[in-house]
């Protein structure tokens, strides 16, 4: 059994904002709860993030920068276990960024869930995309048009 998160979301910002947001370090930092301010979007770059552990995962999470197309596509493997020996999350995350309307289509592909503990863990983290990470984009989106204004 095989599993994929598919979403969109619509952004009334253009692509570069959005592109910025998802790739531009200290601005990951700030809407993201990202603790690593080094991200690189470069083919090939590594970081690991932490959250708190929880039964069978040890809270920590592991990347790679897989492709990237400027403006357009960033996609990086996002992997997980109960210890760096034992990877049991194993999954490809794409971002697609694509004008319309004025603004910008957000599309999010997170391949790679396999088996009842993939399906499982799909489900909770779809709802995470959907919970956190578009709100909290949206609401820091909102932050920086109104900086901008004001200025």
């Amino acid at each position: 059994m095989k599993r994929s998160i598919k979403l969109k979301w619509f952004y009334p910002y253009p692509v570069e904002t959005l592109w910025e947001c998802l790739t531009d370090p200290e601005k990951l930092k700030e809407w993201n709860n990202l603790k690593r301010s080094g991200f690189k979007a470069e083919v090939g770059f590594r970081w690991m993030e932490e959250q708190k552990p929880r039964k069978g995962w040890d809270g920590k999470m592991y990347f790679e920068v897989l492709e990237v197309v400027p403006l357009k596509k960033l996609s990086y493997s996002f992997k997980g276990g109960p210890n760096p020996q034992t990877m049991t999350l194993d999954t490809v995350v794409t971002w697609t960024l694509t004008p319309k309307n004025g603004g910008t289509e957000l599309h999010l592909e997170h391949t790679g869930f396999e088996g009842l503990k993939g399906l499982v863990t799909s489900l909770i983290m779809e709802k995470g995309w959907n919970k956190h990470f578009a709100k909290k984009l949206m609401n820091y989106l909102k932050e920086l048009n109104n900086e901008h204004i004001q200025l």
